[in-house]
């Protein structure tokens, strides 16, 4: 059990009070005073010092001293400072509050631009990042409010305040509240693996859905009985005379085309179809012969213009070609006259190796001792002297020789290359000649090919102007005109006909209407049919969700009374509610604190809500582990507390004391200046 207990507790202009320190020393106190003389404010600095919020958990609040006129007092420090025990290790954790001052580019004075905080632990400057962390390891945030404020806890949302309760005692598994009451024994098979809130809200949705559906029915079928007719049929009757009707049309439908095509009308349009192939044949001749001139000459002229490009591609080449070689023959030239005058350089180079003379320059002392040296030793120096210069004159010279030697053989390669390439350059040249004089030959060609085409084509005539052609046209005229009469005199007869096949077809449209108006009627007493069996079957179904519903409150019911049982056990005096019934008979979940059977939020006294807290603290305190001090507020209230085992700090209100006054047990009480 971590046991956190307050020492001393140190305000400096928070709040509006001006100095205040507070010597508790771990042990159970009051705190008294009149209305605002501070009691609260030293709760209030207790948090802040610990979590940046006041005892009613904002963040946001006063802290800065106020003018008489109501305005902030500036450049004051705003400090609390306080020392706990923490399973007997001291620690003092302090923050400051102050205003920032700068002075801008160009400004005379320093103007106030916001606020900051200084952090220290044990007289260690901190970063509030640092400064939270070494709080967090004494204590967690929403854990010390619920263990130093009796009222926190029910200031809670009843959520969060049932999460916590069976998080203190442990939740009752699904199967044991099954176990216990037999009527739930069927209750697994219905939710088939689902949660009861996802069952809860698939019920609600197929509920709606159901009751929806059976208000829209009786609407539906009666809708159905006011549309439909009451007229009777008999219907295999009607069918027969449709059939009976659809033949006397096939009839007339046959009359009619007799009718319309007459034998002597038949006749001409067969001697029409044998001119209209006369004509056709006519064209196809005439065309034949008199375009064949055409074809050859175009023929002719298009094999003209094939040559003609033919020996346009080839003299382009050509001279692409002669263009290379030319391009190849300057290039060779200019790397031989690179080559001849690196051979003159080199030839002059020879020269000028070869003109050198040997020299030497006789020594005749010894370098260490000045003595003269020997003759025959001095002979021997400058023979060897002169014999590697000969040697290194004869390699150089050899050097340039073969230097020399590698460049002409490349100028002879050049030049036999230089040589092909004129050859091979006087070929194309002659070629391309060659291809000049034939495209004057087929251009020539070209021009003979055109006139020719041309020629063939003004012979060609227009067959429709040749008298064959006139005398088979006017026969078709004349079988057309005739064919026209003929028609016109049977106009009359298939004009009657239709006049019938319409009566017919009115007729037989009035039966089909009777028959489809029988199978209308027919098809909506199946719709009403079914409709009714919906309506018995939604019934059932909303039935079934009903009893699986009865059983979903039933377990909650059961859970829930498990669950109080369980809760109710931990705590001395504080007792809770957990769910309401609601009129339709359903549970309704909820958390509430009760007190004898007197509800927390409503009817119970400031003492008894005070003890009732306390009580829960007891127990939160021994769930998490943790002992903290307790910050009792209106503590005036009480006239006995409830035993508790941490330390205990009540604010009491008490309007002969001016000035806060603090009884420690065990201590003479003090009176302290708060303001």
């Amino acid at each position: 059990m971590k046991k956190i207990e307050l020492v001393v507790l140190k305000l400096r202009d928070f709040k509006g009070i001006k100095s205040l320190d507070i010597q508790l020393d771990g042990g159970n106190a009051q705190i008294f005073g009149d209305n605002e003389v501070g009691k609260t404010t030293t709760f209030d600095a207790f948090l802040w010092l610990l979590f940046d919020k006041d005892s009613n958990n904002k963040k946001d609040f006063a802290i800065k001293t106020l003018n008489g006129d109501g305005s902030e007092r500036h450049n004051l420090e705003h400090t609390v400072e306080g020392t706990f025990l923490v399973d007997g290790v001291p620690i003092t954790l302090k923050k400051i509050y102050k205003e920032v001052w700068t002075k801008k580019r160009g400004a005379a004075n320093k103007e106030f631009t916001g606020h900051t905080v200084d952090y220290a632990v044990n007289d260690v400057p901190l970063n509030k990042k640092e400064y939270t962390a070494k709080v967090a390891e004494i204590v967690e945030e929403e854990v010390f409010k619920l263990l130093t404020s009796p009222t926190y806890f029910n200031q809670m949302k009843w959520q969060d305040k049932r999460k916590l309760l069976l998080e203190i005692c442990g939740d009752i598994s699904d199967d044991d509240v099954i176990a216990s009451n037999k009527a739930l024994s069927k209750l697994n098979d219905l939710l088939n693996g689902k949660s009861l809130e996802d069952m809860k809200k698939i019920i609600a949705s197929k509920k709606k859905h159901i009751n929806e559906e059976l208000e829209k029915i009786p609407v539906r079928i009666d809708e159905i009985n006011k549309m439909m007719p009451e007229t009777t049929v008999d219907i295999e009757t009607m069918r027969q005379q449709v059939s009976k009707i659809e033949a006397n049309i096939e009839e007339l439908q046959e009359q009619k085309i007799r009718v319309k095509n007459g034998s002597s009308v038949l006749d001409k349009q067969r001697q029409l179809q044998e001119l209209d192939m006369k004509i056709s044949d006519l064209k196809r001749s005439f065309e034949t012969d008199s375009m064949q001139e055409v074809y050859k000459a175009q023929a002719k002229f298009q094999e003209v213009q094939g040559n003609t490009q033919i020996i346009n591609s080839k003299l382009q080449q050509a001279t692409n070609n002669r263009k290379f070689k030319v391009d190849e023959a300057n290039r060779i030239l200019n790397d031989i006259g690179r080559l001849t005058k690196e051979m003159d350089d080199l030839r002059e180079k020879y020269f000028a190796v070869d003109k050198e003379q040997f020299q030497f320059e006789d020594n005749c002392e010894c370098p260490t001792c000045k003595q003269a040296l020997p003759i025959e030793q001095v002979e021997a120096a400058r023979n060897e002297a002169q014999a590697q210069f000969n040697e290194f004159k004869t390699i150089r010279l050899k050097d340039i020789q073969r230097e020399g030697g590698i460049r002409k053989e490349k100028v002879a390669e050049l030049n036999a290359r230089l040589t092909t390439l004129n050859n091979e350059h006087d070929v194309i040249l002659a070629e391309m000649n060659k291809y000049q004089d034939d495209l004057v030959v087929q251009d020539k060609e070209l021009k003979k090919a055109q006139k020719a085409l041309e020629t063939a084509q003004s012979s060609v005539k227009d067959v429709t102007t040749t008298d064959e052609y006139k005398s088979i046209n006017l026969q078709i005229e004349t079988l057309q005109a005739e064919i026209k009469q003929l028609n016109e005199h049977a106009y009359e007869a298939v004009a009657g006909i239709d006049e019938e096949i319409d009566k017919l077809n009115l007729e037989r449209k009035e039966c089909n209407s009777a028959i489809a108006q029988h199978a209308n009627i027919e098809a909506s007493k199946e719709r009403i049919i079914e409709l009714e069996d919906q309506q018995v079957k939604l019934a059932q179904e909303y039935e079934k969700l009903e009893q699986t519903s009865f059983l979903i409150e039933e377990f909650i019911r059961t859970k829930v009374n498990m669950l109080t049982d369980r809760i109710n056990s931990k705590f001395k005096y504080a007792r809770f509610k957990l769910f309401d019934t609601q009129v339709n008979g359903g549970l309704n979940e909820v958390c509430e604190t009760t007190y004898k059977g007197v509800p927390y939020g409503t009817g119970l006294n400031n003492a008894a809500k005070i003890n009732v807290g306390l009580d829960i603290i007891n127990t939160l305190s021994a769930h998490f582990g943790i002992q903290a001090p307790i910050f009792v507020d209106n503590a005036e209230a009480v006239t006995k507390f409830i035993d508790v085992d941490t330390q205990l700090i009540s604010l009491v209100v008490s309007e002969k004391d001016k000035q806060l006054r603090v009884e420690v047990e065990g201590q003479q009480p003090i009176l302290k200046e708060a303001i």
